[in-house]
């Protein structure tokens, strides 16, 4: 128990020293999203079949923000994660989304569209903004606290997916909603 305790207080120590946990907002909104979502990728394993072969990229798909996709591109040269390199994808409403891992819909009424109705049964982390996000379908919501960048998750979503979401990830969500 005290090695779980321990690996927690690391876990949260990491994410706080590299300025991901809980982010203040002061005009840096873009890259704290982005670096949230580079973040994700550690505490998210995809099944072997999302991949087109062992060496495909993760990709970061990114719609309804080039802000966003932009900041994304910058953060993410030369990075890894899960032993796989790590790409940015801009993606505009209805572009194929088979080689994309994780989706930021920067418009959150492109959660409602038939074009990510289609996502929500892929081994797809979604990823939206604000609080009626996890309602409208995504697995992940940013939200803003007390002028800070959090988020929620959805395990209903997540379990929807066939994603493995580590449980370390959900203890650092602002609020977990849903049983799958």
């Amino acid at each position: 128990m005290q090695r779980v305790v321990a690996a927690w207080f690391a876990l949260v120590a990491a994410l706080w020293s590299t300025g991901v946990l809980a982010q203040p907002l002061t005009g840096g909104a873009d890259e704290v999203k982005a670096a949230y979502l580079y973040r994700f990728l550690a505490y998210v394993d995809w099944p072997d079949a999302a991949f087109a072969s062992p060496n495909a990229p993760i990709v970061i798909g990114v719609v309804g923000s080039d802000a966003v996709a932009a900041e994304l591109a910058r953060v993410l040269v030369g990075r890894t994660a899960h032993g796989r390199p790590v790409a940015a994808r801009r993606l505009a409403s209805g572009d194929a989304f088979d080689d994309v891992h994780v989706l930021y819909a920067g418009d959150a009424a492109l959660l409602r569209s038939a074009w990510l109705q289609r996502a929500r049964e892929r081994p797809l982390l979604l990823v939206a903004d604000g609080f009626q996000a996890l309602d409208a379908g995504a697995c992940i919501a940013f939200v803003l606290v007390d002028d800070r960048l959090r988020f929620d998750a959805s395990l209903r979503a997540i379990d929807r997916t066939g994603l493995r979401v580590s449980s370390r990830l959900l203890a650092l969500a602002q609020r977990v909603v849903g049983a799958p």
